[in-house]
């Protein structure tokens, strides 16, 4: 599909009365990105993309829960691509990750939660979604969990004359993470050892954030762990600790921060050093809620 408007990408001033920029990446992960850390920009999203291992280090997307389109609207189709703004080789395609192998092509911005507004421009980024550096291994148990649907329950806790968000996802990436070879001679992908997400919000008037964090390994068995969000928020530096990136003054909105200050200096990365089976305690709020503060 070509592009009829130019790629609007993320929106930091979104979410009414306030400036949520990307996050910062520390002195190593910038040396992995494309572009020096620039983002990518597609209609409604934006990703950080990561050159060594093929796939997003973070993708940032807005939602408006006040215009989404009815289900159905825009087909779902499977016209996975190649994105035109980074080079083919430094993509991990359909050959080197999916085939013979029982890993799903995950979307790290779901084309689901880009079917809102103007509905040229949500067909537009609906299928930008389906460029080779938003998809990433996922185990299929994960990838057709809940997990998958959770920005349409999190806008449920927005408020009812501000429903719109900011979303961040990724990949956890670890020494320990898995090697897939598809083809003779072909350089081995190594699979993310788990995903996290960010999502903030307007909720009671205030600025919140939640962060989430699942592992891969929780899904590969005979009965595999289900995706409930109130058992997987964890604290946004946690994300920051495994992923080397900084959300900044974004730590003020999680309500799991405990009084750490807004100045603290951004974590050091445990980017490939975690070992994926070691999985942080969650902090939960009541049993059948997220904690919002």
């Amino acid at each position: 599909m070509n592009s009829t408007n130019p790629p609007n990408g993320f929106d930091p001033r979104f979410i009414s009365g306030s400036e949520i920029p990307l996050p910062a990446l520390n002195q190593r992960i910038r040396a992995m990105a494309f572009n020096d850390g620039n983002p990518i920009n597609h209609r409604y999203f934006s990703i950080i993309f990561n050159v060594e291992r093929g796939f997003a280090i973070c993708t940032a997307h807005n939602i408006d829960g006040t215009s989404i389109l009815a289900d159905g609207l825009i087909p779902r189709g499977s016209n996975f691509r190649f994105d035109p703004d980074v080079p083919n080789d430094l993509q991990v395609d359909n050959d080197r990750a999916y085939r013979n192998n029982p890993w799903d092509r995950g979307h790290m911005v779901r084309r689901r939660a880009l079917h809102w507004g103007n509905i040229e421009d949500a067909r537009q980024a609906d299928s930008e979604s389906f460029y080779y550096t938003n998809i990433t291994p996922q185990h299929t148990d994960l990838h057709h969990s809940a997990w998958g649907e959770i920005e349409n329950w999190m806008l449920g806790f927005a408020d009812e004359n501000d429903k719109r968000a900011a979303i961040f996802t990724g990949p956890v990436l670890t020494l320990d993470d898995p090697e897939v070879i598809n083809r003779p001679g072909e350089a081995p992908i190594r699979i993310p050892s788990g995903f996290w997400k960010i999502m903030v919000i307007k909720h009671k008037g205030v600025l919140r954030a939640a962060g989430f964090l699942v592992w891969q390994r929780d899904f590969d068995s005979d009965q595999p762990l289900g995706f409930l969000p109130q058992l997987e928020q964890v604290r946004i530096t946690t994300i920051e600790f495994l992923t080397g990136l900084s959300f900044g003054e974004l730590r003020n909105a999680d309500p799991l921060r405990f009084g750490e200050p807004a100045a603290a200096p951004a974590p050091p990365s445990a980017l490939e050093e975690m070992p994926p089976q070691r999985k942080p305690s969650s902090l939960v709020g009541a049993p059948n809620d997220i904690y919002l503060g």
